[in-house]
């Protein structure tokens, strides 16, 4: 059971610090496969879209405050081709625009006041964005990613950068790549996050053992290694090396009880310039504060 001193936070405090404002009202703007633009009001991501739930506040006044913010969902190159693989999530307020090459099978997502995000196309259903919306008073549909019918571009209105965020310590992911030569993957203030039945989920900066003290996660440790995740005792065997202790091999039991709810690590999120990059549990080797 996770006591809840270890809970990063219950959120609301974290998410009024680095929440980016909320785009300016105005149609977004959609061009089809054949070249038309089209503007549409109302709209909706069915697809290619999460909440970033562990920034929600219950408190909050707005949908996107009790629930959490939207957030595209980015496969990038150097992902993997698991069928859940590394996602980049890009606070939908910040994104500019999406343009996709289908010839090329890339996309590319600006972002507000940061370099632009490479998308890949190589995998059938991966980075499909699906919008619902008003086209003057009809409604309608637009899927991009799609390589026979997708869209060329989206583009929203009013992108406001990302709030500054504390600078925390730096780590190194070296993900399961077929490339065995691919670099890590690099983000800050790396936690584990525990979700939830019902989209709720929470940031832990301590991973929970079986058997003796919480390791923290922090520069004190040298070395993180995923050795197996067994999905039916939902256990992982991590080996950790840590300073001034000896190497060792650690279970983490998967499945937690915070006050009255049970909730499941679901792997590792790090923040990174254009929002944050989540790692489910089985896509890590090696994790290790960098330098």
């Amino acid at each position: 059971m996770i006591a809840r001193g270890i809970v990063l936070s219950l959120v609301a405090a974290f998410a009024s610090a680095i929440l980016a404002e909320e785009p300016a009202n105005g149609p977004i703007v959609v061009v089809d496969s054949a070249g038309k633009e089209h503007k549409l009001t109302a709209v909706r991501l069915s697809a290619g879209s999460r909440r970033l739930a562990f920034l929600a506040d219950p408190k909050g006044t707005t949908e996107d405050a009790k629930k959490g913010p939207i957030a595209l969902e980015v496969r990038e190159p150097k992902s993997t081709t698991f069928a859940k693989g590394v996602v980049t999530l890009i606070p939908i307020s910040c994104v500019e625009s999406v343009k996709y090459e289908y010839d090329k099978q890339r996309l590319t997502v600006a972002v507000k006041g940061q370099d632009p995000v490479p998308g890949t196309l190589q995998f059938r259903g991966i980075n499909v964005f699906l919008l619902e919306g008003k086209n003057g008073d009809a409604s309608t549909k637009f899927t991009g990613g799609a390589p026979k019918d997708g869209c060329k571009s989206i583009a929203w209105p009013g992108a406001k950068p990302l709030a500054s965020r504390a600078v925390g310590t730096t780590w190194s992911v070296q993900i399961v790549h077929p490339a065995a030569a691919a670099p890590p993957l690099t983000v800050r203030n790396l936690k584990a996050i525990l979700s939830f039945p019902g989209g709720v989920e929470q940031l832990l900066d301590t991973l929970p053992v079986r058997k003796g003290e919480s390791l923290k996660l922090d520069a004190k440790v040298k070395n993180l290694e995923i050795i197996a995740v067994d999905p039916n005792t939902q256990m992982a065997a991590i080996e950790a090396t840590v300073e001034g202790s000896p190497e060792r091999l650690i279970a983490v039991p998967l499945m937690q009880d915070l006050g009255n709810r049970t909730g499941t690590i679901t792997g590792f999120i790090g923040e990174v310039d254009c929002g944050w990059k989540f790692f489910p549990m089985h896509t890590i080797k090696v994790m290790k504060p960098a330098g």
